[in-house]
């Protein structure tokens, strides 16, 4: 075909092409006349327009036939989820005995102690752990549960091959025996598939599946039932005076003996310190509240990070270190009671945890106390003492006797604030101000270190005697310098403290100067 002819025919095609479209789209844009010639659009062509047409008219059929039909309403998402079986129809009755049948951690029987009512639950006991005391929710947990006993899923009915659940010789056989006669039964199986968190379930020869939570507790040994508190915490209404705590080493040559100090318990001249108790062995000293509530007052509340043995041997505790414990704590309470708490061998738990093997009283039981609840294995004097000296209220004193090589200054003084306090030096009058900061250099003085040895045979380089007002406070402070760097500090004869020697300086300077207004008076010794 010659060039001519070949554009010609596509002229032609292009021109029945868009007549075509006019039948769908509407009118085509007019075209330019070309030469009339017989034939047009070729038949497959004019079927692949036909199939588009058809696809989209059918598109939007569909779509509308959609959107003139209802929702579906969407299906209730707790339609697939089982309801629980309750596997315990024997009514509300008072559980009246428990028997579990261990097949690894042996028989017991959970019995009824006291009836509850409405107000109080009902306290059961475990055979042959009369002698201690039991962790009542715990315990209360084997009836509880029982009583609630539900399953997620029947596994296989009556019939069924136990031995495939563990239940042809289940870990635990249960029976609950209620008052009015009725029984429960239920046998606790292996464990279901890992991730399940469930166990199977025997009862009335039906297998199901039971949540862990409801079935671990009837798998324990009687020993576990048992409480890790030692001594319960009083109520404030029955908290009784710790009158004495004495800590006794196998290990040291002195004992802590630590004493409620009944007189500076009502007196509020006492302003250097607020604890209810005083140091008298190996020195006498006041105790810093914080640092020593835990030694006076800690076996309230305290609280075993295990229960290791019950009804120990004699093999048992020497096994522990407790037929010879190495620390003896003895604490005396003002309502006649007395507490003993023995510390045994240091161990260390899998977590890493510091621990004594411990003894209380003579419950039949070894515990296992954290080293930092029983901080009584570890405390030395200078960890619970306060390293205050003098600790009287300035407007409290009534007499205040220095005694140097020089002499001795006597001050006395009257008054109870600020605006009335009168002070007199030797009998003559004197600036109450002066006094005032002379008194507070005195509070400044700290120990640095707890000295234990014996005092210097020597009379002190200074002693300072204090009386109060109220006859409450009477004590006498003794300085002995021992070298250029060091004095010791004692209160009423007993050893004390260790001080820098430049305290002791600055003392006698400030008592030489007390009269010189010109001179300043220094408030530290630092």
């Amino acid at each position: 075909m010659s060039d001519e002819n070949q554009k010609q025919e596509s002229v032609y095609v292009a021109e029945n092409a868009t007549e075509e479209a006019e039948t769908i789209f509407g009118a085509a844009p007019v075209q330019a006349a070309a030469p009339e010639k017989k034939g047009g659009l070729s038949r497959n062509v004019k079927w692949l327009i036909a199939g588009i047409c058809a696809v989209v008219l059918l598109g939007g059929g569909l779509t509308a036939v959609l959107l003139l039909q209802k929702p579906e309403e969407p299906a209730d998402s707790m339609s697939d989820v089982q309801e629980k079986i309750r596997l315990n129809n024997t009514g509300t009755d008072e559980v009246t005995s428990i028997d579990i049948k261990g097949k690894e951690n042996g028989d017991f029987t959970v019995d009824l102690v006291s009836k509850g009512d409405t107000t109080v639950k009902s306290v059961y006991g475990i055979s042959g752990l009369d002698d201690v005391m039991l962790d009542t929710n715990l315990v209360g947990t084997l009836i509880d549960n029982g009583n609630a006993l539900e399953a997620d899923s029947l596994v296989a009915e009556k019939g069924a091959d136990l031995s495939i659940y563990g239940l042809a010789e289940p870990s635990a056989a249960v029976t609950m025996h209620y008052a009015d006669g009725q029984t429960f039964t239920f046998g606790v199986g292996d464990a279901a598939p890992t991730g399940s968190a469930q166990t199977y379930c025997e009862v009335d020869g039906n297998v199901y599946l039971v949540r862990n939570s409801l079935l671990a507790n009837y798998l324990k040994k009687p020993e576990q039932f048992v409480s890790p508190i030692v001594l319960p915490e009083p109520s404030d209404e029955d908290y009784p005076i710790v009158q004495s705590v004495l800590v006794e080493w196998d290990d040291l040559d002195y004992d802590i003996l630590l004493e409620y100090d009944y007189e500076g318990a009502d007196d509020d001249t006492a302003g250097g310190t607020a604890a209810t108790h005083i140091m008298k062995q190996p020195t006498y000293a006041y105790l810093s509240p914080d640092k020593s509530v835990k030694i006076t007052n800690g076996m309230f509340g305290l609280t075993a990070i295990a229960v290791d043995t019950v009804h120990p041997t004699a093999q048992d505790l020497a096994e522990k270190g407790l037929d010879k414990p190495f620390c003896l704590v003895t604490m005396k309470c003002d309502d006649g009671t007395l507490h003993e708490l023995r510390l045994g061998n240091a161990y260390e738990t899998e977590l890493g945890a510091d621990c004594y093997y411990a003894t209380f009283d003579d419950v039949p039981v070894i515990y296992g106390l954290t080293q930092d609840d029983a901080a009584w294995g570890t405390v030395m004097p200078g960890d619970i003492t306060s390293a205050s000296v003098f600790v009287t209220m300035v407007w409290d004193i009534g007499s205040l006797d220095v005694k140097t090589p020089d002499g001795t200054v006597e001050f006395r003084g009257t008054g109870d604030d600020k605006e009335n306090y009168e002070v007199t030096k030797n009998g003559e009058a004197c600036d109450t101000e002066r006094f005032r900061q002379f008194y507070h250099f005195l509070l400044s003085i700290y120990g640095e270190e707890m000295y234990y040895d014996a005092l210097p045979e020597t009379d002190p380089d200074v002693s300072i005697h204090l009386h109060t007002q109220n006859d409450k406070q009477d004590y006498t402070v003794s300085l002995y310098k021992i070298s250029d760097m060091k004095t010791i500090i004692c209160r009423d004869g007993g050893s004390a403290f260790v001080i820098r020697t430049s305290c002791l300086n600055m003392l006698l300077h400030n008592l030489e100067i007390i009269d010189d207004p010109d001179q300043e008076i220094s408030l530290t010794w630092q």
